[in-house]
């Protein structure tokens, strides 16, 4: 950083050398980083006076140096140093190993705060000084660690981290590697998790728009005292939601499970992120459309919008404009008017209520384009390195 000119006012500059830091030691030395690399792994680290040029330069030159004496960090003892910190106060701290004790626990609980990562609820403690009498942690239940492969669905644990759901996602969807680099910064997308950001419903999160798109379901849980046995009920992610951050679940009820169907070969998938900044920032409007075409008429689709509603929401009304429709650019315009129509999105620091109804529709007219086989039309075609 200082040989590259990398530091003005110092204000970023621990944050982006710890970050290199990261990168120098999970490539082995910092080799072969190129700047592409470089900006994924930094996406959590923003600059306001510097210029990300000199950064990424001083990421692709930092393995040619040497790791300097005494720089060497034993991981295994710093591991157990952390694990004899004393916990938190008997009872005040819930986390559950299995996902029968959770349920249980949660049954015992109903008035405790549950957390899943805390990348939200982390912040209310630190910026709003907020104190919960009681924390449910569901992140230590095994079973809700997992994702799971079935013939026609995956299901991801409520557990699982942004960063392995993500995966989970792009594996079958390689198309959404872009946006899942998007979805906050490296650090939020290790430490927070899907259930989480599912169960919290902020209607500016990007998960949602793009699970209703891909028709996903969730799985709620309880622990039903009169039988002694674990209950559920599944219900699709758009029905989840009745108000700004409230949701159909009960008291004792937690969400366990996010099954998502597997791709089918003749599906078009897009989803789109806008926002003042590309790298680390949240939504103006977030807009997922998932299409099949039979005979070149519209035989599914289903759009998934964030940033138009008090919740993330379905656009029904434009799905009912398509179906059965020839895709044609006719259809699409008529379409484009349905979906500015459909929504009332509010003014606020982000955007007015007038351009996130224009970018609604615009964003239609770009999936169709796409959908075309148009490709230079967004930054995700723009090359790094072309920009070095």
């Amino acid at each position: 950083m200082v040989h590259c000119h990398g530091s003005q006012c110092g204000f970023c500059t621990p944050g982006f050398v710890m970050s290199l830091f990261g990168m120098y030691q999970n490539t082995g030395g910092g080799q072969g980083i190129d700047r592409a690399q470089a900006q994924v792994e930094l996406s959590g680290n923003l600059c306001r006076c510097t210029g990300y040029r000199p950064i990424f330069d001083a990421a692709q030159q930092m393995g040619s140096l040497p790791l300097p004496a005494g720089c060497e960090v034993n991981e295994t003892a710093t591991v157990a140093a952390l694990k004899q910190l004393p916990p938190a106060k008997a009872g005040n701290y819930l986390r559950p190993t299995t996902l029968t004790r959770l349920l249980q626990a949660r049954s015992a609980h109903p008035e405790a705060q549950v957390v899943a990562g805390c990348t939200d609820v982390g912040l209310w403690v630190t910026k709003m000084h907020k104190r919960f009498a009681q924390v449910l942690d569901v992140t230590a239940a095994e079973e809700l660690r997992r994702v799971e492969t079935y013939p026609h669905h995956i299901a991801i644990g409520a557990a699982v981290s942004l960063h392995e759901a993500y995966a989970a996602l792009v594996s079958e969807r390689p198309p959404l590697k872009t946006f899942a680099q998007r979805f906050a910064g490296l650090p939020v997308r290790n430490s927070g998790t899907l259930g989480g950001n599912v169960a919290n419903g902020s209607p500016i999160g990007d998960s949602m728009p793009l699970l209703i798109a891909l028709g996903a379901s969730v799985v709620l849980m309880r622990w039903d005292k009169k039988r002694q046995a674990v209950a559920h009920r599944e219900l699709k992610l758009e029905d989840l939601y009745t108000g700004y951050r409230t949701n159909v679940m009960k008291a004792d009820e937690l969400l366990c499970w996010i099954k998502v169907p597997r791709p089918v070969d003749t599906e078009f998938l897009r989803v789109y992120k806008i926002s003042k900044r590309f790298d680390d920032d949240i939504s103006a409007v977030c807009l997922a459309i998932r299409l099949t075409l039979e005979e070149g008429k519209v035989s599914t689709i289903s759009i998934g919008a964030g940033g138009v509603a008090a919740t993330p929401v379905r656009a029904r009304q434009t799905e009912a404009a398509l179906l059965g429709q020839a895709w044609s650019a006719d259809t699409v315009m008529a379409a484009m008017a349905a979906l500015r129509a459909e929504f009332q999105p509010i003014s606020d620091m982000r955007a007015s209520a007038a351009y996130r109804q224009t970018v609604l529709g615009n964003l239609l007219q770009r999936f169709w384009l796409e959908s075309q086989g148009l490709q230079a039309i967004n930054l995700e075609s723009v090359s790094m390195e072309d920009l070095a």
